[in-house]
C-alpha cells in the first residue's frame, strides 16, 4: 500500500494511492476506526482485489478510475440504496459533459441497478456498502470504477471504455468533474428526497418501456420495464399483466 499524495478538491479530501487491494475495503476500515470521515476519498491507480456487486471481481489495471467516497448522511436505513442512483446520475452527467467538451456523440445510459452504459456497453459500476448500528446509518462507502483506457474482455454484459470513443481524460480529472455533479445532486436528494433523482434517472434509463430479462438468484424473469419505484426497486410488467417488484437482480 503506497500512499502517493493527499490533496483537497473543494470540500473533498482525496487520499491517492499507487496500489491497493480495494479502495472500498480500505475506506470501510478507516471509516469504521474513525480515521477518515465524510467527504474523504480513497483513490487507487491500481487495485489487486477490486470488487463489484456480489463480490464479483472488478479488473483494475492502471489507467482507469477507482475510488471510494465516505458519506455520513443522517437518513433512515431504507434510503441508503438511493445513493447509488444519485451517484450514477452524477456519473452519467460527468461523462456526458466530458464527451460534449470533446465533441463526442454517444448514447450514455443508466442500467438498473447501478451501472453506466455507453452505446449499450458497460463503462462503469457502483459498489455501495454501509455500516448500520441499531438501525442507524453510521456511514456509507460509495465505490465507483470507471473504465477510461481499458476494459475487461470476458464479461457477463459487454464492456467498453472512454478511450474507445476517442475520449482523452485523466482519472483524477474526471473524478473532479464527477464530484462537482455529485455534490449538487446529493444535496438535492438530502433536501428534497428521491423524486427529483428518480425522474433524472428515468431520462437516461436503459430499455425503459421495453421488454427486458432480469436474472434473479436462481431464475430469470422477463417483462416490460415500467419504472423504478419511489425506493428504487425495478417495476416489471409480465406478459400476463402481473406487476413484479424486483429489489435485486441483473438486467440483461
Amino acid at each position: 500500500m503506497k500512499n502517493s499524495q493527499n490533496y483537497q478538491f473543494k470540500k473533498y479530501l482525496i487520499h491517492q494511492f499507487e496500489e491497493l487491494d480495494s479502495t472500498n475495503n480500505l475506506a470501510f476500515s478507516l471509516a469504521e476506526n474513525r480515521k477518515i470521515f465524510a467527504n474523504e476519498i480513497i483513490v487507487a491507480d491500481k487495485q489487486n482485489k477490486g470488487r463489484g456487486r456480489v463480490d464479483r471481481k472488478w479488473e483494475s489495471p492502471i489507467g482507469n478510475l477507482y475510488f471510494s467516497l465516505v458519506l455520513q448522511p443522517q437518513i433512515a436505513v431504507e434510503k441508503v440504496s438511493q445513493i447509488s442512483f444519485v451517484a450514477i446520475c452524477a456519473l452519467q452527467m460527468a461523462v456526458e459533459k466530458t464527451f460534449k467538451n470533446q465533441k463526442i456523440v454517444a448514447k450514455i445510459e443508466n442500467k438498473w441497478p447501478n451501472d453506466l452504459l455507453i452505446e449499450q456497453k458497460k463503462v462503469a459500476g457502483i459498489l455501495l456498502e454501509s455500516k448500520i448500528s441499531n438501525e442507524n446509518c453510521e456511514f456509507v462507502i460509495l465505490g465507483i470504477g470507471l473504465n477510461i483506457n481499458s476494459n475487461p474482455l470476458q464479461t457477463i454484459f459487454p464492456a467498453t471504455n472512454l478511450k474507445e470513443f476517442l475520449c482523452e481524460i485523466s482519472p483524477l480529472k474526471i473524478l473532479e468533474i464527477f464530484l462537482e455533479e455529485f455534490d449538487n445532486l446529493y444535496e438535492n436528494w438530502l433536501n428534497f428526497g428521491f423524486e427529483n433523482i428518480r425522474n433524472l434517472w428515468h431520462k437516461n434509463a436503459y430499455n425503459l418501456n421495453s421488454k427486458i430479462f432480469v436474472n434473479l438468484d436462481k431464475s430469470r424473469i422477463e417483462g416490460i420495464f415500467q419504472e423504478i419505484d419511489k425506493t428504487g426497486n425495478l417495476i416489471l410488467k409480465t406478459d400476463n399483466n402481473l406487476i413484479k417488484k424486483i429489489t435485486f437482480g441483473d438486467v440483461c
